[in-house]
């Protein structure tokens, strides 16, 4: 509380698809670019594929998981008086990755994480790949359990994946799958059958996912927005934040 009476934020930013390990990632270099800015921070938000256990360049997941605790880990101890939330996307929900979590956040008391989403006061933060079609609970477990099972795709596709980003024709895939409206609308869908009640405490929604950035799309009084990707050719999009009433809230879906 201010001298004046006034409530006082705290400031965030919430970003997202950094896609880490994948061989189209531009994460490293994208994430670098914002460092500075994090420092003046009191809340991050990392929204889901953060890491790409599928498409890793390091190994399976018993060598990429480590690796990735570890990046956790250093950016904890880089960041000493930022609140980290870490939020589970399709392509790291991996279950030993989750095991890892548990152990990093026991271990770290500013670091958090959540399988599939997070309330700060008013504002809403989720991966967004329940938005990939219309979801409900059921939907996202089942579209789930495919992406944390312990595979990863062939080297040559990885190559032949990022040609195809080259080229722009991921972006257009993207843009014909996930029209703006349509996308929010499958989210609206998903947390009206998972989160009863989410409309009235929420002012603005935070997503990823879909690879495609914008900010301040309203729809019926909530406003959405969308962090974009670090892959190569995709526009990176974090996004600044201010909450008041930071209590946190999570719904557990399991």
């Amino acid at each position: 509380m201010s001298a004046n009476g006034q409530q006082t934020g705290r400031r965030g930013i919430v970003l997202s698809d950094l896609h880490l390990f994948a061989r189209r990632s531009r994460g490293t270099a994208r994430f670098e670019q914002v460092r500075d800015k994090l420092s003046g921070v009191e809340v991050l938000v990392l929204n889901g594929d953060i890491f790409d256990f599928r498409w890793s360049t390091v190994g399976d997941q018993s060598k990429t998981l480590p690796i990735a605790l570890k990046w956790l880990h250093a950016l904890a101890g880089n960041l000493p008086d930022c609140q980290i939330h870490f939020i589970v996307g399709n392509h790291d929900c991996a279950a030993s990755f989750e095991d890892g979590l548990d152990r990093l956040a026991n271990t770290l008391p500013r670091f958090h994480w959540h399988e599939y989403l997070l309330r700060l006061g008013p504002l809403l933060f989720i991966h967004g790949d329940c938005a990939h079609r219309r979801m409900d609970k059921d939907g996202l477990l089942g579209f789930r359990e495919n992406w944390a099972r312990d595979w990863r795709w062939n080297p040559a596709m990885a190559v032949a994946y990022e040609c195809v980003d080259r080229l722009g024709i991921t972006k257009r895939v993207h843009e014909f799958h996930f029209p703006r409206q349509k996308t929010v609308e499958r989210l609206a869908f998903y947390l009206d059958n998972c989160c009863p009640g989410w409309r009235e405490t929420t002012r603005d929604c935070y997503f990823g996912h879909t690879h495609l950035p914008f900010t301040n799309h309203e729809h019926d009084g909530i406003r959405f927005h969308n962090t974009g990707s670090a892959i190569h050719n995709l526009e990176f999009n974090p996004i600044s934040f201010e909450i008041v009433n930071d209590k946190i809230g999570e719904t557990e879906l399991r």
